[in-house]
């Protein structure tokens, strides 16, 4: 393919859209003429009592809608609540959840009662001081040491 440049001075001008003769001299007269003749009434919107009504219903079913779609905002658990249940149920259920306990740890709410829990034994652990000293290694304390 030849790569030859193009120059616009090499293209040949052509005209061929012809208007009449004073087209556009005459234009705006003729544009005047026509409007003068086509003259329609414009409409003009006109608000009735019927109409504010009309408002005010729809704006009620829109309100009464929106009050019963809107979601209500749940409150915590009490306390009594929570008592009923077997504590083999709530581990379940924060099992199924995925909550860990250091989930859990992170509510202020709840730090409280894990700090109590580990100042108290737990009476269902069957292990005595020699125990945990077998399971604990000196490299566990390096860093206090």
């Amino acid at each position: 393919m030849d790569n030859k440049k193009i120059r616009l001075e090499d293209i040949p001008k052509i005209n061929h859209v012809q208007t009449p003769d004073q087209y556009f001299e005459d234009l705006p007269q003729r544009i005047q003429a026509r409007l003068q003749q086509n003259h329609t009434k414009v409409l003009k919107p006109h608000w009735t009592a019927r109409h504010s009504w009309l408002s005010a219903g729809a704006a009620a079913a829109v309100a009464v809608l929106m009050y019963l779609s809107w979601p209500t905002r749940q409150e915590s658990i009490g306390v009594e609540t929570l008592s009923q249940l077997q504590t083999e149920d709530i581990v379940q259920y924060l099992e199924h959840e995925n909550v860990s306990l250091q989930d859990l740890s992170e509510v202020e709410k709840n730090r409280v009662l894990i700090d109590s829990l580990g100042n108290q034994p737990l009476p269902q652990l069957k292990f005595s001081n020699k125990d945990i000293i077998e399971q604990l290694s000196l490299e566990d304390f390096e860093d206090v040491i």
